[in-house]
């Protein structure tokens, strides 16, 4: 595939100044069998292959997919159960039991950067997450 020969084979006591000749036998037949499994393997890569043609077909239906989600929305993507086989409609789910609501100065940076919200009288979320100014 690279052109390239095979200059070092490993070998569990290749380490010594002369390695014992068991290994260095093993370490050839293991080379041969790598060899015999995987000489052809440039040719999985061709223009026209099963490979590349996997990968543009893999790739088309990301595409597609994300179009889709694009046009639909999220929600809706959700509720049709695109990411998994559980759906949850827009409007629907397990309402609000558990949630539980913010305390008067409650503050997470990560959500201000996140949604891009102004930081208010908390400052620069950043500075006050990394200690120090932002920028």
């Amino acid at each position: 595939m690279t052109g390239q020969s095979i200059l070092l084979v490993g070998m569990m006591t290749e380490g010594i100044h002369t390695p014992f000749l068991a290994d260095r036998d093993l370490a050839l037949e293991n080379a041969r069998y790598v060899r015999s499994a995987a000489g052809r393997l440039g040719l999985s890569f061709k223009p026209d292959s099963f490979v590349i043609e996997r990968a543009h077909r893999v790739l088309d239906e990301a595409l597609a997919l994300l179009r889709r989600i694009g046009s639909e929305g999220l929600l809706q993507a959700i509720a049709d159960g695109t990411f998994g086989v559980t759906r949850r409609p827009p409007d629907g789910g397990r309402g609000l039991d558990g949630v539980i609501e913010q305390a008067d100065g409650y503050f997470n940076p990560v959500s201000d950067v996140l949604t891009g919200s102004r930081p208010g009288e908390h400052g620069d979320p950043l500075a006050e997450v990394l200690g120090g100014d932002a920028e």
